[in-house]
């Protein structure tokens, strides 16, 4: 057996209006566009054309590396990265490789369904632009510019993964936050984000770090598990017939579930980097910090700490509440009214997840409004109706306008022919036929009276008023 360390270079597309270095429209989805119609002289690589960067770019650049809490150098410089592809306009990109915005800072996520925290160094994170698009059609290769120049953050962490689900969870936690803070959309299937996978193994820890492999362009989480495998796999057989690893980059085919090598893996000096010509020196300002400083951005990692320590929310419910942050903020909001956390998370959760699930619809377009919400549980609470109860209730609301007072007093829970003698009746045929739990109530009264109240629900085919058979059950077991 071998020890895996893995590192991770991450491309996460920026959700300004227009490009890094010009006007261009910043386009989301490339499936949609006409090849080469957000193109200009300077993202085409013209002769002449000068890049200048773009105010939103900065803006968002700054947002997550704020969300990151990390060190943001008030003074940096863009470099050129030379290669020769066919896809590079200007046959370089312009990056920032010797002094970024950012260095040296740390992410917090949890692992393990939310029980352990792990910690991952960032080497790295820079702006730069993307290139253009591959299209390959038959026998012949076309290049489309618009995607040239569109504004990219890479992220550098340090070789600080062991396994696939921490690189997974961690992706996740940067995706959340990017997401929340309207940094970007982050959709892997969009390739709005993607991530360069480094592994090397090693015999122990006292062993130096083997030569890297890195798998290029992974756009899935799927991916990233099959190719950590396999990885895994070829160099440990490398390894045991004492062979050397050697430093490349390979790409995954899908088709054959192997990887084949693409090239050698490069160095810095093979970029052959010095200071951009054409771009001043990024110098941050006062008021650029202070505004900075002034912005309140959301901290995924934050808030599942919260819901772990003073909630004591499962991963089923952090899961759900933390993935969709519309849901997040219908749920943030109605504790904010000062409803219960647990009671609001179980209903959310529950039927109106499954409902949103069932029918294809996000949380801001149900009928259920926050107001219809608070009614329901302040109805629960006064009447207390069972959940089964509660969740036709609940169900039904989901599907009409009508509120919990109006279908309780429709369809259910009515007391009318029968009279309380007969109710009491029933009651005590139900206390008289379970005398083992009568003895545990003096112990577990909550936990009793729930089951004395479903026993006498049952007995009345559910037509009787919950809230006058608790009364009852009370003041006969007191």
């Amino acid at each position: 057996m071998y020890l895996k360390t893995i590192w991770l270079e991450i491309h996460i597309k920026l959700a300004s209006p227009n490009k890094i270095f010009c006007q261009c429209k910043n386009e989301q989805n490339f499936d949609t566009l006409i090849p080469n119609t957000n193109i200009c002289p300077v993202c085409t690589g013209q002769p002449g054309a000068l890049p200048t960067l773009s105010k939103e770019v900065l803006e968002l650049s700054l947002k997550l590396w704020k969300a990151l809490n990390c060190h943001i150098n008030r003074r940096s410089h863009f470099d050129r990265k030379s290669y020769f592809y066919t896809d590079l306009p200007m046959w370089y990109q312009i990056t920032q490789q010797y002094e970024p915005t950012n260095v040296d800072w740390k992410v917090n996520f949890f692992v393990n369904n939310y029980e352990e925290e792990r910690t991952v160094r960032i080497e790295n994170a820079h702006m730069e632009c993307d290139t253009a698009k591959m299209i390959h059609n038959g026998w012949a290769a076309l290049v489309d510019f618009n995607r040239a120049g569109t504004p990219l953050l890479e992220i550098v962490t340090g070789p600080d993964f062991q396994n696939e689900e921490e690189v997974i969870e961690f992706l996740k936690e940067l995706q959340r936050i990017a997401r929340y803070n309207h940094i970007s959309d982050a959709d892997m299937d969009k390739w709005q984000m993607r991530v360069d996978v480094n592994i090397s193994l090693r015999k122990d820890e006292n062993s130096p770090y083997g030569k890297r492999t890195e798998l290029k362009w992974v756009n899935s989480f799927g991916m990233i598990r099959r190719w950590i495998a396999y990885e895994y796999d070829r160099q440990s057989k490398l390894l045991d017939e004492w062979k050397e690893n050697e430093q490349q980059t390979r790409m995954w085919n899908d088709t054959e579930w192997v990887s084949k090598l693409m090239r050698s893996k490069e160095d810095a000096l093979d970029y052959r980097y010095f200071p951009e010509p054409d771009m001043p020196e990024l110098i941050l300002t006062d008021e650029q910090m202070s505004r900075l400083d002034q912005q309140e951005l959301v901290i995924p990692h934050q808030i599942i700490k919260k819901f772990k320590q003073e909630y004591w929310f499962n991963k089923e419910y952090i899961n759900w509440l933390i993935n969709d942050q519309e849901v997040l903020n219908y749920f943030m909001s109605l504790v904010d009214l000062w409803l219960d956390p647990k009671i609001t998370a179980k209903w959310i959760v529950w039927p109106i997840a499954a409902y949103m699930k069932e029918n294809f619809v996000w949380i801001n377009e149900l009928k259920f409004d926050k107001e219809k919400f608070i009614e329901f549980l302040n109805v629960a609470i006064e009447w207390k109706i069972m959940d089964n109860q509660l969740k036709v209730v609940m169900d039904e609301m989901l599907i009409t306008w009508k509120t919990a007072k109006k279908i309780i007093d429709e369809k259910w829970f009515s007391t009318q022919g029968m009279d309380d003698s007969e109710l009491e009746n029933i009651v005590q045929s139900v206390i008289n036929e379970n005398q083992a739990i009568v003895e545990q109530y003096k112990w577990w009264k909550t936990t009793t009276l729930g089951f004395f109240v479903w026993q006498v629900m049952k007995k009345t085919a559910w037509k009787a008023n919950p809230k006058d058979v608790w009364e009852i059950i009370t003041k006969m077991l007191s």
